[in-house]
């Protein structure tokens, strides 16, 4: 059996679903209920507990904001918001933080009691299996990594795989031709062999199944010999992933309002960029902005931008003889100092000594 905990600050609500629904049938127990998040967290402290189902809009400490502090604390826990329909977006957020499922409350209204908990109780066993899936393909990444000798360390190669895995779990590549090619080239500078890059994008996509299971035939084909074959097989999924993208947990309209910021990001480089007017440009509020922005792009807000405007600046660089003060303000630091050391951070080098290393010039 497993153990559920439901939080809920309307006791009505909480008592109703906790008594209606046939939890024993579907091999699960309810352990606790609470009305609060807080409460939720303390009470995860201290007792055994599988599977959180949660409200989203609650006082003290909203659903969403359990959600995300209960999975920092309790990786493994399985969770499973509750929301009416004029919520569904913070239902979207909550999926893309980790939420197995949404019940919607009107479902609970309806004779659906089996129906839920059964698609419940397979997305959970959906999950281990792609959790015992993940493993092997991380682990021998970790450990070609180490073979290669590039990684320095065992704790690097961990690194360097979760830095690349948020990057393809993300969505905007499978959209955006340019993020794509941008991807690709990555993978080349790093000098990971095809089988090694295989393995990474097993170990990544293992969540994206979950909700394009039409997907897996992709991955249980033998891999690609070849650079230029993997880079092939890779657009066959990508046009595959186009279309199941649309059963993903955002709708076409928020889809439309992060690729309309990744363009006015592009084209507004030089000049100053704040999350807050981005979001407002496209209509949605900062903190979903922040989350949805996340998921797309594998980035935060500002890495994204530091990364456009350092590629910016390097192509400068390289293809012109402009002062690094005049670089530096194209790509949007109107200080150069600050461009300098922002770029040695990316880069490892100053802006000079990339230029001559990039061009021979003295």
């Amino acid at each position: 059996m497993l153990n559920v905990l439901v939080v809920d600050d309307d006791h009505l609500v909480r008592n109703g679903f906790i008594t209606i629904m046939p939890w024993s049938r579907h091999g699960l127990r309810v352990v606790g209920d609470v009305n609060n998040g807080e409460k939720a967290l303390a009470f995860l402290q201290n007792n055994p507990v599988d599977l959180l189902i949660t409200d989203l809009a609650m006082p003290v400490m909203s659903g969403i904001e359990l959600m995300r502090e209960a999975k920092r604390m309790f990786p493994k826990l399985r969770m499973v918001v509750l929301t009416f329909h004029h919520e569904f977006e913070y239902a979207q957020e909550a999926i893309r933080l980790g939420a197995l499922d949404y019940i919607t409350k009107v479902e609970l209204e309806e004779d659906r009691m089996d129906e839920v908990l059964q698609r419940i109780t397979q997305r959970i066993a959906e999950d281990d299996q792609a959790g015992e899936a993940q493993s092997p393909a991380a682990n021998d990444f970790y450990e070609g990594l180490e073979s290669t000798g590039r990684s320095g360390s065992f704790e690097t190669g961990k690194k360097e795989l979760q830095e690349l895995k948020e990057k393809w779990c993300s969505v905007d590549w499978m959209v955006d031709d340019e993020r794509f090619a941008m991807l690709l080239e990555e993978m080349l500078e790093r000098r990971l062999a095809p089988e090694r890059i295989e393995m990474l994008f097993e170990a990544a996509v293992s969540r994206w199944l979950l909700f394009m299971p039409e997907l897996r035939s992709y991955m249980d084909t033998d891999g690609p010999a070849t650079w230029r074959q993997w880079t092939e097989w890779l657009e066959r999924l990508r046009h595959a992933a186009c279309e199941s993208a649309r059963t993903l947990p955002y709708s076409s309209e928020v889809v439309g309002c992060i690729l309309k910021a990744q363009d006015y990001i592009r084209t507004h480089l030089e000049e100053e960029l704040q999350m807050p007017q981005i979001a407002k440009l496209v209509g949605m509020s900062r903190s979903y902005f922040s989350r949805c922005f996340h998921d797309f792009t594998g980035s935060t807000f500002n890495d994204y931008i530091r990364d456009l405007r350092i590629e910016r600046a390097k192509e400068l660089l390289r293809q012109s003889d402009k002062s690094i003060g005049w670089i530096a303000a194209q790509s949007g630091y109107p200080n150069v100092k600050y461009f300098a050391k922002v770029f040695r951070g990316a880069t490892g080098m100053l802006p000079s000594v990339y230029r001559k290393q990039e061009t021979g010039h003295k």
